[in-house]
């Protein structure tokens, strides 16, 4: 009779070796620009360092300028 609980090695092995290589197609998908969801994740990535830096840049231009004005508007003469 066959005994179904004994560890097989070749299919361990076999199936370890698709797992990696299904974990590194994954890997190189997502880092790749060719595809969908790598050029989704590098353009994500590009808009959030485009904010943080407009957000740094308008936080920089409000504590330079006097209280009760804005940037870019010109000061009012009496």
């Amino acid at each position: 009779m066959i005994d179904r609980d004994k560890p097989d090695p070749a299919f361990d092995a076999m199936m370890s070796r698709l797992l990696r290589r299904e974990a590194l197609r994954r890997a190189a998908e997502e880092v790749s620009t060719m595809t969908g969801p790598g050029l989704e994740s590098v353009l994500a990535q590009i808009s959030a360092e485009t904010t943080a830096e407009a957000a740094e840049r308008l936080s920089d231009a409000n504590a330079a300028t006097p209280a009760g004005r804005r940037p870019g508007s010109r000061p009012s003469t009496p």
